[in-house]
């Protein structure tokens, strides 16, 4: 393949910036734009993972840095890899890509360096999933999980499904070739085999739940009567003016969404539009998007005026809803002591803290520690349509062998494509094309 290069830090000034080069050409490349600052005019003498200093050439100007030689083995890309550390500034970032490109390589596309990895078997196609959702978390849980995905966790689990269903896909076809001799050996391990298969598989699904809160975090609902405190809890939460605060009923028409993180889970807040009857259009607007909100929450946080004996009741289905007293800065009665009940002071910060630490508590990393988590939409439908074929197997054991075989060789078929093994080009393109240029 051509020999890429791109620039691989941030756009931006900085103190250190990086210019990779990768393929066979990479060192003829590097030799060409790269002096040792201690060869006295020898040629580079470029020993493997070694760190050197010298002066980087480019069309207009000079710069002192660092090159590291990787040679393939041990590159990331599973070929030889230049890595150059220059002073990071936006022209002398530029400038060095040019140079590189002016010396014979070819600008990397979107995730080129780590589809090359892919290729050269260097990482399954969900480790390099993990690889851009690392770059792209934005919490701690969030980092976790990708973390896990990237160094093989997922893949490891999933290659366990598939190599069990080689072992009954080879011997369900060695009882069509020799049923006298397998038949027996084969088929009273079948049932058993498939669905062991099924369990890991819906063990694996089960996890799809946490793994969406540790990516995009919980969603939870600020809902209630008219001028409870919603508006002004949500800002207390988030130590932010995020939301407009008036004493005027109906103040908030719109959901007011933000974010913040607590014990390293995302917590996004939803403001809404107080649950009442309203001849105002745009009011009456403002409360259906506030029950749309509620139906996508995963914690409703259930606002009431402590002060207020008006309290109307609201069904909220079967969402978790913690009972939230706000005003109880405000003498008034007594606020009940129940589970998932709480009292605060959006105006004096009291309460605030517990029922933070409340929410945070909700989402548990045990699958982060103990074992995998779904986070990708993609590996959800791959491992649901597996299980249906599976499930189909298992639900269909009498039937003529061929027709077993068809139904375990789809749910291999179907994980496949979440490691790699089974992958179209359009999937694997798919995914490269939403990493940065530069990784």
């Amino acid at each position: 393949m051509k020999t890429i290069a791109a620039i691989s830090s941030p756009i931006g000034a900085g103190g250190i910036g990086i210019v990779r080069v990768s393929g066979d050409g990479a060192l003829g490349i590097a030799d060409t734009v790269f002096h040792f600052g201690h060869k006295n005019g020898a040629a580079n003498n470029w020993q493997p993972l070694k760190m050197n200093y010298g002066t980087f050439v480019a069309e207009d100007f000079k710069d002192n840095g660092y090159a590291v030689f990787f040679p393939a083995e041990k590159a990331y890309t599973g070929e030889d890899t230049v890595e150059f550390y220059l002073h990071g500034g936006v022209r002398i970032m530029q400038g060095a890509l040019g140079a590189l490109l002016g010396a014979g390589a070819s600008l990397a596309e979107h995730g080129e360096f780590t589809k090359r990895a892919f290729l050269a078997g260097r990482l399954t196609l969900a480790d390099a999933e993990g690889v851009i959702n690392m770059i792209n978390a934005d919490s701690a849980a969030g980092l976790r999980a990708a973390y896990r995905l990237m160094t093989g966790s997922l893949s490891k689990a999933v290659n366990k499904i598939s190599d069990a269903l080689e072992d009954l896909i080879a011997g369900l076809e060695a009882t069509l070739d020799y049923p006298e001799e397998t038949e027996d050996e084969v088929l009273p391990s079948l049932s058993g085999g498939m669905q062991s298969c099924l369990d890991e598989i819906e063990k694996l699904l089960s996890s799809a739940a946490a793994g969406r809160i540790a990516k995009h975090g919980l969603n939870v609902v600020l809902a209630g009567d008219v001028n409870a405190g919603k508006s002004s809890l949500m800002n207390a939460m988030l130590g932010d003016e995020r939301a407009i605060v008036a004493d005027i009923a109906g103040t908030t028409r719109d959901t007011v969404e933000g974010s913040f993180e607590h014990n390293g889970v995302r917590i996004n807040l939803v403001d809404t539009a107080g649950l009442r009857e309203s001849d105002d259009c745009i009011e009456a607007q403002g409360v259906e998007r506030a029950k749309k909100a509620i139906a996508n929450a995963d914690i409703v946080l259930h606002v009431i005026d402590k002060s207020s004996r008006a309290r109307a009741e609201f069904d909220f289905g079967d969402k978790l809803v913690f009972t939230v007293f706000n005003k109880c800065d405000i003498g008034g009665f007594a606020v009940p002591r129940m589970a998932y009940t709480f009292a605060v002071s959006a105006k004096t910060g009291e309460g605030v803290e517990a029922l933070v630490e409340a929410i945070a508590a909700m989402y548990k990393d045990n699958g982060l520690t103990g074992g995998e988590v779904l986070t990708e939409e993609r590996h959800i439908s791959a491992l649901y349509e597996a299980k249906r074929a599976v499930k189909s197997a298992v639900g269909g054991a009498d039937n003529p062998v061929d027709c077993i075989l068809i139904d375990l060789r789809a749910a291999y078929d179907a994980l496949g494509t979440i490691t790699g093994k089974t992958a179209t080009e359009n999937i694997v393109d798919s995914i490269f094309s939403k990493f940065c240029v530069g990784k």
